[in-house]
């Protein structure tokens, strides 16, 4: 059995945990959270989340039509330290149960407890109340991430008098736009954005006085580039942030001494989960092949002194990377972008440099885009607490990306690209999903149906045969495919995945 999901809600008074009997609120009967991208051509909406409060006394229920607002923080329990312990569950004595299983009976008593957070926001209006069939009432709301107030904030930009910009808003740097976005947003909230080491261009267009497009579709296109950053709300304790995913970054697959394929995530080595302990599809999903990157930068002009712009076409392609009958048929990812690539103003614009991708982008692109066309993923895959531990695997069970992971010994680990490298085994994420939560038989059981998308493995580096451990060929865990996707390859004996950390 893995523990409890963890609610704690804040109607202006401070947290309150729901779980608690004690205070005499409401329990948590069950949760589903819609969250993420479905592809990686669509930037994620805010997460969404219904759930249902079973409320004894009535209270909670009498206050419903003010409760619109309310914040809403969900956990499940780490693993704790002997201090994080409340005395209810007694001293060391009392404690009758194995060591690894103490985060199954833990309560936290405020989001800032060591538990790992899957959603946090606030309610929304409407919802229902109906009497429970075991007395009392069931109240069924829904709340949606902090990141939906970036989509509702469309107030106009900064603005300059000079002639030159007339009446546009938005104006200058890219630095500025970003730190004047978070500003906003963290007077009314909202989460703030980090650019996690992404580079902003030199220059950005301004917009006209009659458009004005939401912070997310601003931030969006603030960062648009050949790393393919896709933004998503990522939660710490009671807090969040609004963070990149890197799509087209390599990934290094390790080779550990005891054989096993992993990957390094945030300082955590992630051993290959098991086909075994998946829920997945046998059916793989072949995608339609991209054979372009298209990022529509701007260009900026000058009519008697006045600015203007338009779009103009950045393309990457695959260099000759993808097989010719692939390339027959153009299909393109297309990026809109505030960059300034070209600068046609004559010395008008005077606002900062323009902006282009490198060859080394170029390149990158290239690899990417062969990695997409040739790699499957399942159709459908779940992730079930009742056989991967939601305190030792936090990151399968949580409103944002996973981050790097691998899955083995699956039917299709055998499949061989034309490449000569594995078409299904390599680096993967989440990058959407829905987090379920319900009560069978007593028991709590947390599903995530996943929606994964590829990454592209680091191929630098020609392992043989001779570089491998001292293992005979049963001992390893992978195919002869397999040996072109790893890079490196441990010297020491692994370490024990770190747990209830990500």
């Amino acid at each position: 059995m893995m523990q409890q999901c963890f609610m704690f809600i804040d109607t202006g008074n401070g947290w309150t945990p729901v779980n608690d009997s004690a205070k005499d609120i409401a329990a948590l009967d069950s949760f589903t959270i819609d969250w993420g991208s479905d592809s990686i051509d669509e930037q994620p909406e805010p997460a969404v989340m219904t759930f249902t409060l079973r409320d004894r006394t009535g209270r909670l229920a009498g206050q419903a039509l003010t409760l619109a607002g309310m914040k809403v923080v969900v956990q499940f329990s780490n693993q704790p330290r002997w201090m994080d312990l409340t005395p209810a569950m007694g001293g060391w004595r009392d404690l009758h149960i194995p060591i690894d299983s103490l985060h199954k009976t833990y309560s936290p008593d405020s989001p800032d407890s060591p538990s790992e957070t899957m959603f946090a926001g606030s309610v929304s209006a409407g919802g229902s109340i109906e009497p429970a069939s075991d007395g009392g009432w069931l109240l069924k709301l829904s709340a949606t991430s902090r990141m939906a107030i970036w989509k509702r904030l469309q107030s106009q930009g900064p603005t300059d008098t000079a002639a030159k910009w007339n009446g546009a808003h938005w104006i200058g740097t890219p630095s500025a736009r970003l730190a004047e976005m978070n500003r906003r947003a963290s007077a009314q909230g909202a989460p703030e954005a980090q650019l996690d080491g992404l580079a902003l261009p030199s220059s950005v267009a301004p917009y006209t006085s009659s458009d004005h497009p939401s912070q997310l579709d601003l931030l969006h296109r603030l960062t648009a580039g050949p790393r393919l950053p896709q933004w998503h709300e990522v939660y710490d304790g009671a807090t969040s942030t609004i963070r990149p995913l890197f799509l087209t970054d390599p990934i290094a697959v390790h080779l550990s001494t005891d054989g096993r394929l992993n990957v390094l995530t945030d300082g955590e080595t992630r051993h290959a989960l098991s086909a075994a302990d998946i829920e997945a599809s046998t059916d793989l999903s072949i995608t339609e092949p991209l054979t372009q990157v298209v990022i529509n930068a701007k260009r900026v002009k000058s009519d008697n002194g006045k600015l203007s712009f338009d779009d103009v076409e950045i393309t990457m392609g695959d260099r000759n990377r993808l097989p010719p009958q692939l390339t027959a048929m153009q299909k393109s990812l297309t990026l809109d972008s505030d960059m300034l690539a070209v600068d046609d103003s004559g010395g008008v614009w005077n606002s900062g440099g323009t902006s282009n991708v490198s060859d080394t982008d170029r390149a990158n692109i290239a690899q990417w885009l062969e990695s997409h066309d040739l790699r499957m993923v399942p159709e459908t895959v779940t992730f079930n607490s009742t056989r991967l531990d939601p305190a030792r695997r936090p990151w399968l069970y949580k409103a944002s990306p996973s981050g790097p992971f691998i899955i083995v010994k699956a039917k299709a680990s055998a499949l061989t690209g034309s490449d000569g490298r594995p078409s299904f085994t390599g680096p993967i994420t989440t990058i959407g999903g829905t987090l379920s939560y319900r009560w069978h038989a007593g028991n709590p059981t947390l599903t995530q149906e996943a929606t994964l998308a590829a990454l592209r493995p680091l191929l630098t580096e020609r392992i043989t045969w001779a570089d491998l451990p001292t293992l005979s060929w049963q001992q390893l865990d992978l195919y002869i495919c397999d040996l072109s996707m790893i890079q490196i390859i441990n010297t020491s004996s692994p370490t024990a995945e770190k747990e209830g950390t990500q």
